[in-house]
Order: C-alpha cells, then structure tokens, then sequence
C-alpha cells in the first residue's frame, strides 16, 4: 500500500537562502567555459538502461546534439531527452498520451529546447500544457523556446515557484550569460498556471502531483503515474553513476524525503532530473551519497576541500565537474 497522505505532508520552509546563487553562478560554471564547441556539444554516447523500465534509444538520433530514451507503458509512452555535458545532463520528460503530449521541464540551453520541440513535432500530438518542476535556471532557461514553438501550451508549476523566477530569475541568466551568451535564454518565462497537488486526470493518464521543500531544491514537484507505475521524481533522486548536485544544506530533510518515496510500493520506474530513468534502487543510492555529502561537509572548511573528498568518496560517478559546480554554491552559504 503506498504510503498516507501524512508521509507527503509539506514540510516547513527553511529560511536558507539561495540568493548566492546570483552572484556565484559564472564563477562555478568556469568549467565548461573552457570547453571547445565541438566537446561542449558533443553527442551523447550510448544511453545506459539504469535499470529502470525497459526502453529504446532514440533510433531517429542522426544529426541531434542530445538523445532521448523511450520507455513504454502500453498506450501511454514516456520520452526522455537528454542533453550534453553542457547542458548539465537535463532530462526533459514527455509524456504521450493517446492524444496529446505533456512535457515536463525546459532545458537550460536554448538549443537543446528547439531539440525538444522538434522531437515532440516528430510525434504528431498537440502539447496540452508544459510544467516545470522546480526553479533551478537548468530546468526552465528553454521554456522560452518551448512556449515559442507551442504558444497554445499553457505553463503550470506549484504554487511559490512564479515568485522565485520574478524575484531571483533575471540576475540568474545575466550571471549565465558571460559563459553561454545567446544560447541562454534571454528572458524569464514564468509559469501562468498553479499546479494543484493530488490526482488529476490529463488526457485520460492519472497524476498524482505531489509537493516537497528543503531537499535538492527549495521547492520541488514529483509526480507519480500510478497506472504506469512510475514516479517523476526530477531532482530529488539521481542516477547511481553520477554526481548528485548538493547546492544547499538541505541534507537531513532531503533524506527524510528520499526515506518517503522509498516507501511507496510498486514504483520500479524512476524519471530523473539528469540522465535516463533508473530503478528505485537509485533512491537508496541517492540517500547513501547525501548521507556522506552531510559528513563531508560537516568535516571540510572550504568548497575546495569539500569537492575534493567528496569525489574521492565517488570516484566512479560522472561529472565530477558539476561537484565543484555545488560545492561554491553550497560554501556560499553562511556555516
């Protein structure tokens, strides 16, 4: 039986701020800065099957910078689009239903978004609406294009998420800018509808949305597809072969969160913020990694210090350049 109602109650707002964010962002994407245009855009290599549901590559790949993941679930298709390393690895979902597309999240390069129209195109559906999960600028940058190429798409969030871009989205792309110039986005796309928690119907496919705060981010949607058995958990789980962004001290709350999901029962199929769908073996795998980010960070004085043990801890995990990426972003924070 899946958990009550009280195991997804909202938790309380912390008042740390993600403020340093705007100032620290150009800082901490340095990295990729220096990456030449053919390695930034490089394509994606072949996609491992995390263990999640069974699924195809995309077979019309040719010529496409990102790739996408397929996963089916008798009528109901689940399309993951996956962008380089310069992109940070984004997911956008689309969920094809029998007559219409919902696409989840935006991408942070413009790009990589007209990639995502142009794949939703392919389908042959209309997009009945476009919703954004949370207000990381890697998850809502492209929203300019997607609404460009589907003005009928209205853009829903939770409630509290059209305020943060308002109040903080601007400043976050000028701090992108000096890195990416017109490959970000040139404007905030704020969300014009509140998703509302619980379950909804959109085009004949159950949702059941659900709230979350202080964990990856400060606030955060998933969504479970109970027929399918599914749940949409963005960036509160990551793959077991990559680095999970710990940008806030969030840890222990995040854990509880995580400790929640774990809990449902049936939901074998996982889809992610940042790579292809994993099992739900990657919730456990996400809560060893916070568990030790926490000891870590606890342990270490200085972004530099905290970067370099938590990769020795992981030396296996992918993009080891995104944990110094957190790691000023975390140390910015007051300790």
């Amino acid at each position: 039986m899946p958990p009550s109602n009280s195991r997804f109650q909202r938790w309380s707002q912390a008042a740390l701020s993600r403020s340093q964010f705007l100032r620290l962002a150009a800082g901490a994407l340095l990295p990729f800065a220096g990456l030449p245009s053919s390695a930034a855009a490089i394509k994606n290599p072949k996609l491992a099957q995390n263990g999640g549901a069974p699924g195809t590559k995309d077979a019309a790949a040719s010529g496409r910078m990102g790739a996408t993941f397929v996963s089916q679930f008798g009528p109901v298709k689940i399309h993951s689009y996956l962008s380089p390393l310069d992109g940070f690895h984004v997911n956008t979902q689309m969920i094809e239903g029998p007559t219409a597309v919902v696409i989840f999240d935006g991408q942070l390069l413009l790009p990589y978004a007209d990639e995502v129209a142009s794949y939703v195109r392919t389908l042959g559906k209309p997009v009945d609406r476009i919703i954004l999960s949370h207000a990381h600028t890697d998850h809502w940058s492209g929203l300019q294009v997607l609404t460009e190429r589907f003005p009928n798409a209205r853009v829903f969030a939770l409630d509290g998420i059209a305020d943060q871009l308002r109040a903080r989205g601007q400043a976050r792309l000028d701090s992108f800018r000096p890195i990416y110039g017109d490959r970000i986005a040139t404007k905030i796309t704020v969300p014009t509808e509140i998703i509302a928690e619980g379950v909804q119907r959109i085009d004949g496919i159950t949702y059941d949305f659900k709230r979350f705060v202080d964990a990856e981010s400060d606030l955060q949607l998933t969504a479970l597809l109970p027929e399918q058995k599914v749940l949409m958990a963005f960036d509160l789980v990551f793959s077991p072969t990559e680095h999970v962004f710990t940008v806030v001290d969030h840890f222990d709350h995040w854990m509880i969160v995580l400790e929640s999901l774990k809990a449902l029962q049936g939901y074998d199929t996982i889809t992610i913020g940042h790579d292809t769908p994993v099992h739900r073996s990657a919730i456990d795998s996400t809560i060893t990694y916070v568990k030790r980010a926490k000891e870590i960070h606890a342990a270490s004085a200085d972004a530099k210090t905290y970067g370099e043990s938590l990769k020795a801890a992981f030396p296996d995990r992918q993009l080891a350049s995104m944990v110094d990426f957190s790691a000023k972003l975390l140390y910015a924070a007051p300790r």
